[in-house]
């Protein structure tokens, strides 16, 4: 079973947080940060590879929004997996087969990117332009 889904990401961070006192966080989103706009998403994301790690801190993964709706999640040593995404009013709404929609408002500063859930601030995944 491939682990391709933000909220899978988060509920084995979970996990992995109980089982040990070492998990990964990320970093906190800065106060320079800067909430983006449905224009701002489609120009700033669109066919780059960003890259993140699980919570745990030992699962690299990539993501790679394209314009037609569609993402690549990969996460080694899974094959990549082909999945579907929303946008409106500011908030990207990934949504796999198999796992639970997760939706988030994108916050960048210093070219490194938040997906920050908007109604309870939480930030669910933490993203880079380089591995």
């Amino acid at each position: 079973m491939a682990f391709s889904k933000f909220g899978m990401i988060s509920l084995l961070a979970l996990l992995a947080g109980c089982a040990s006192s070492s998990s990964y966080q990320p970093p906190p989103v800065p106060a320079n940060a800067v909430t983006l706009n449905d224009q701002q998403i489609h120009s700033t994301l669109m066919n780059k590879k960003l890259y993140g790690t699980t919570r745990e801190g030992s699962h690299p993964y990539s993501i790679t929004f394209s314009p037609d709706g569609t993402d690549v999640f990969q996460m080694a040593p899974n094959p990549p997996e082909k999945e579907n995404w929303t946008l409106k009013e500011g908030v990207v709404c990934v949504i796999p087969k198999g796992y639970p929609t997760e939706c988030s408002q994108v916050k960048v500063a210093n070219n490194e990117f938040w997906l920050v859930d908007p109604k309870s601030g939480r930030v669910n995944a933490y993203l880079k332009l380089n591995p």
